[in-house]
C-alpha cells in the first residue's frame, strides 16, 4: 500500500496544478458544508506542497499555495453571498436588470436569466432566474422592474442553480425597457439568431434542432421524445457544446492557417479568438469555459514556446475556473466534462501510445479503430460515478452509438463551418450536412429507443465504480512506473557495455 501512495504522489508532484484543482475542488466542497474542516483540509494541503518540493521551493509551488488560498476566500465570499441574497426571501424590490440569455417561452410567461445593475437590496452583478409575462426581453437589453424574489429550495436543483451562480429566484412586473443595453451581449445575440435562422432555413425542422444543438449547445426545439433517446442512446456530451466541440473548431481553424501560413504567434491568436468567439455564441457555459481555458494555456504555451504536459493544462483550467466560480464543481456537465478529458489523458492516451511504440498493432487503421474504442471506454468509464449517482443508470449502447456517430459529428461541423464561410456555395454545403445530421438522428433514434438500452443502478454502484477507477488508475501507474525502470536499467547496461560512465546501482554491484 505504500508503494502505491508513493507512486501517486510523485505523478501529482510531476503534475502540480492537477493536485492543485483537486485540492480547490475538495477545499470548496468542505467550506460549502464545514468551513472550520476547510481550514484544517487547506492546511494540510499546503504543507504536502512543501513536503513534495521540500529540496526547492519553485516558483509553481508557490503559485498553488496562493491559487488555493485564493480560492478559499473565493468560496467563503460566495457563501457569504448567498446568505445575504437567501436573506431577501420573499421580498419585493425595484431596480433595474439586464438579461444575459435568450428568453424561453415556458407556457404562460418567459424565463431568462438576468443580472442586477441597480437595485435597493441586491448588489451590482447578483444574478437571478426571472419570470415575467409580457413582451419578450432580447438577451443584452436592459429593463426596470418590480421583482418578488425567493431563495430557491429545492434539494435537486439548489445545487445546479449555485453552480451558475443563481442565488434566488424573481417574479418581475411593471417593465420597462432602458437604454443601458450590453453591446456585446447583443451582439452575441444577433450573431445566435442569425445562425439559427440560417440554419432552420436550409434544414428540416428535425436536421436543424439537432444541428443547432450540435453547433450552440442550444436543446431548446429538441423534441421529448428525441431527447429522450438521446439520453438512452449515451451521447448527451454530443448536444453539450464542450471540449470535444471547441477541439473541432479550433482544429479546423489551425488547419486553414497551416494552409497559408506557419506562426506559432498567429496560431496562438488564432486558438484565442476562436475559443472566445465560441464560447460567446454558446453562452459562456461551465464546460465551454473549461475547454477554453485549456485552449487558452495551449495559445500562450505556443507564445513562450514550452509544451506543457496536458494533466496540468486540465488542472490548471479547472482550477481557473473554480477560482471565478467555486460552485463550479456542482455542476454536472462541469464534472463529466473534466473526469471524460482526464480519463482520455490517463488511459487511452498512454494504452494507445504504448500500443504505437511497442509497435502491438502496426497496421494504422486498426490501431484508430483501437484508440477511437479507448477514448470512448475511458471517457465513459471515468465518467460512471457521475452518471450512476445523478441519473440512476447507465447507457448500454453508448458505446456502439459514440463509435458510430463520433467521426460523423465532426464532419457536420465542418461542412456547418464551411457554409457559414462560403456563402455561395452554402445551399450545397448545407445540403451535405442535412443529410449527415439525418444519419447522426438515425442512429440516435434506433439506438436510444431499443428496449435494452439502459440499466437502472442503484446510488451505491456509483462508489463502487469510484473504487474500481481508483484501482485501475493505480495499475495503470504501476505500468508506467515499472516500463521507465526497465528503460532506465536498459540504458545504463547499455553505457557499461560501451563502456560509458561507471553508474553506481545497487542492481548493478559485482558479487564478490
Amino acid at each position: 500500500m505504500l508503494n502505491e501512495a508513493i507512486t501517486v504522489i510523485n505523478f501529482l508532484k510531476k503534475r502540480p496544478m492537477l493536485f492543485l484543482a483537486l485540492a480547490s475542488a475538495l477545499s470548496v466542497l468542505l467550506i460549502y458544508y464545514s468551513f472550520f474542516t476547510a481550514i484544517i483540509f487547506s492546511a494540510l494541503c499546503i504543507i504536502l506542497m512543501f513536503v513534495l518540493n521540500y529540496k526547492k521551493q519553485s516558483g509553481v509551488l508557490i503559485l498553488c499555495v496562493c491559487l488555493l488560498l485564493l480560492t478559499m476566500l473565493s468560496a467563503a465570499r460566495t457563501m457569504n453571498r448567498i446568505d445575504r441574497c437567501e436573506k431577501l426571501d420573499g421580498m419585493t424590490v425595484s431596480g433595474e436588470f439586464l438579461a444575459v440569455t435568450v428568453s424561453e417561452n415556458k407556457a404562460q410567461e418567459y424565463l431568462c436569466e438576468v443580472e442586477v445593475l441597480e437595485c435597493e437590496y441586491l448588489k451590482r452583478g447578483d444574478r437571478l432566474q426571472a419570470f415575467y409575462t409580457g413582451p419578450k426581453i432580447e438577451m443584452g437589453q436592459s429593463f426596470r422592474g418590480m421583482a418578488k424574489v425567493s431563495k430557491i429550495t429545492n434539494e435537486i436543483s439548489v445545487k445546479s442553480f449555485y453552480s451558475e451562480g443563481i442565488y434566488l429566484f424573481a417574479d418581475v412586473s411593471n417593465i420597462v425597457l432602458t437604454d443601458n443595453s450590453d453591446f456585446v451581449l447583443s451582439a452575441v445575440n444577433g450573431i445566435r439568431t442569425y445562425i439559427k435562422n440560417e440554419i432552420f432555413k436550409y434544414f428540416d425542422k428535425s436536421e436543424a434542432a439537432t444541428m443547432l444543438a450540435l453547433l450552440t449547445g442550444d436543446r431548446t426545439y429538441l423534441s421529448d421524445s428525441f431527447y429522450s433517446n438521446i439520453k438512452s442512446a449515451g451521447v448527451m456530451h454530443v448536444m453539450v457544446v464542450s471540449g470535444m466541440h471547441l477541439s473541432i473548431i479550433v482544429s479546423f481553424m489551425l488547419l486553414v492557417v497551416n494552409k497559408f501560413m506557419y506562426n506559432r504567434y498567429l496560431k496562438g491568436v488564432i486558438i484565442f479568438l476562436t475559443v472566445l468567439a465560441v464560447a460567446a455564441v454558446c453562452g459562456f457555459t461551465i464546460s465551454i469555459q473549461r475547454a477554453g481555458i485549456t485552449y487558452i494555456l495551449l495559445a500562450l504555451a505556443l507564445f513562450i514556446g514550452r509544451q506543457a504536459r496536458p494533466e496540468n493544462s486540465l488542472g490548471a483550467a479547472v482550477s481557473a475556473v473554480i477560482l471565478f466560480n467555486p460552485l463550479s464543481i456542482f455542476s454536472v456537465a462541469f464534472q463529466l466534462s473534466v473526469l471524460s478529458t482526464f480519463g482520455i489523458l490517463a488511459v487511452a492516451l498512454p494504452i494507445t501510445e504504448f500500443l504505437s511504440k511497442k509497435e502491438i498493432i502496426k497496421h494504422k487503421a486498426v490501431l484508430s479503430l483501437v484508440s477511437a474504442v479507448l477514448i470512448t471506454l475511458s471517457a465513459l468509464l471515468l465518467t460512471l460515478p457521475v452518471t450512476i449517482s445523478v441519473f440512476g443508470y447507465i447507457s448500454n449502447m453508448s458505446l456502439v452509438t459514440n463509435l458510430l456517430i463520433s467521426y460523423v459529428v465532426t464532419l457536420a461541423l465542418h461542412l456547418c463551418i464551411f457554409g457559414f464561410l462560403l456563402f455561395p456555395l452554402r445551399s450545397i454545403i448545407f445540403y451535405l450536412a442535412a443529410l449527415v445530421v439525418k444519419y447522426i438522428n438515425a442512429v440516435i433514434n434506433y439506438f436510444g429507443s431499443v428496449q435494452f438500452a439502459v440499466t437502472d443502478l442503484p446510488k451505491w454502484a456509483a462508489y463502487l465504480s469510484a473504487v474500481i477507477i481508483f484501482l485501475i488508475l493505480l495499475g495503470l501507474l504501476a505500468c508506467a512506473k515499472r516500463d521507465n525502470v526497465l528503460k532506465l536499467k536498459s540504458v545504463i547496461n547499455k553505457k557499461i557495455t560501451e563502456g560509458g560512465a561507471k553508474l553506481k546501482w545497487p542492481f548493478l554491484k559485482k558479487k564478490r
